[in-house]
């Protein structure tokens, strides 16, 4: 079990007090040591009757006053004549030693609480000059703020790094996507310049139709850009999502019946506090992707309901369904499975990234599904906070 590195301002208290017991250790033993020394010395330099009179004194504590003066006599000469200046240079070099070992310590504490920090900062040089990619190797005995600051920067650095990738296949999608209309709009109208083609209604309907196409990716584009940026503030009203649901139905009912799809409702009241247009705007994208990807199911369920707190809307179809392992790609950008579907031709690949952004947008949630009532296809779920009308 990894234990929380300590925190800054505990660090710097510890290094404080180690420095101050070390200094005063140093000082203190040293000058224990000298006076030990002096001790020995002047012991050793007394005469026979003097040193008697000192064991006498040691041991009972009681001599004749005229040997105890001779001994203090004694003791100040010696003093005088040298172990008072030798008292000064201990004193001097113990200090200075204490010192020293104070500034050591110091050195070694600042620079293992800097060392996170310079690391950083080369670390971040380093993203500025282009390099992206680079991650603040883990420093030993960091403080938790600066560990906090390392795993910052680091998840900073692989967010730069994905925006950068995102960014890039971004334009390579918008490049491919406009490419095919563009290049087909430009052959129609030289050939229709050149006299290789006949001006007819339907030449005119098909580059319409890929004008259509442009202008559906732009929009896509716009919406997601506004719903993307995090500035976005949906402009709520109560409204039940049944009613919604009817709304979008009764548009798109022609098309499904053109495309031979079978609908089935069950639209039960749900009050929702949202941006209508923008739920109708989801919804539509849902029922398209189901015509586009799994019409040859021939069959579409579209339920509103409230469960477990939450209000729930449903697009079931009978399609060739997602499998599992993409089911966490559905809704980014651009994204089309490799299977049955990726669109032969129509749609902006934007349209379920359009969705999730809405949906977040209105504090929500959308997911994907089994649809194993009906032996398979895909349930596209939009979950939303639930409203109640004050009666």
């Amino acid at each position: 079990m990894n234990q929380r590195p300590l925190r800054l301002r505990t660090q710097l208290s510890f290094a404080m007090i180690l420095s101050a017991v070390i200094t005063l250790f140093v000082f203190i033993s040293g000058m224990l040591v000298f006076y030990i020394y002096l001790e020995v010395s002047w012991v050793e330099g007394l005469d026979k009757a003097s040193r008697k009179n000192l064991e006498t004194l040691i041991q009972s504590g009681d001599i004749d006053p005229e040997a105890l003066t001779t001994l203090v006599a004694v003791f100040s000469s010696s003093w005088s004549e040298g172990y008072g200046g030798t008292e000064v240079y201990f004193l001097v070099l113990f200090a200075a030693l204490a010192i020293m070992c104070s500034m050591i310590i110091g050195i070694i504490v600042a620079r293992r609480i800097s060392r996170p920090i310079e690391a950083v900062t080369d670390a971040a040089v380093k993203v500025s000059g282009g390099a992206l990619t680079f991650q603040v190797p883990n420093q030993p005995h960091a403080s938790s703020e600066a560990s906090d600051l390392m795993q910052t920067f680091n998840k900073m650095t692989r967010s730069i790094e994905q925006a950068e990738r995102e960014s890039t296949a971004s334009a390579a999608a918008i490049a491919h996507e406009l490419r095919t209309p563009l290049t087909i709009l430009r052959g129609r109208l030289q050939g229709i310049s050149d006299g290789a083609f006949e001006p007819s209604n339907d030449m005119f309907d098909a580059l319409v139709a890929q004008v259509d196409t442009l202008s559906g990716i732009v929009d896509d584009l716009a919406a997601l850009s506004l719903l993307s940026a995090g500035e976005y503030q949906p402009e709520t009203s109560l409204v039940d999502l049944a009613d919604e649901a009817r709304t979008v139905l009764v548009s798109v009912k022609p098309s499904l019946e053109k495309n031979g799809i079978v609908l089935e409702e069950q639209l039960r009241p749900t009050q929702v506090q949202v941006e209508p247009a923008r739920i109708r705007q989801a919804l539509n994208a849902l029922l398209e992707n189901a015509v586009r990807y799994a019409a040859s199911g021939k069959y579409l369920r579209i339920e509103t309901q409230e469960a477990d707190g939450k209000a729930y809307l449903r697009v079931a179809d009978r399609g060739p369904g997602i499998a599992k392992k993409y089911r966490n790609h559905i809704f980014d950008r651009w994204w089309r499975a490799e299977t049955s579907r990726t669109r032969a031709e129509g749609g902006s690949g934007l349209g379920l990234s359009v969705v999730r952004a809405i949906v977040t947008a209105h504090g929500g949630r959308v997911f994907v599904s089994t649809n194993s009532e009906n032996d398979g296809g895909a349930v596209f779920t939009i979950q939303l906070p639930i409203s109640k009308s004050d009666n």
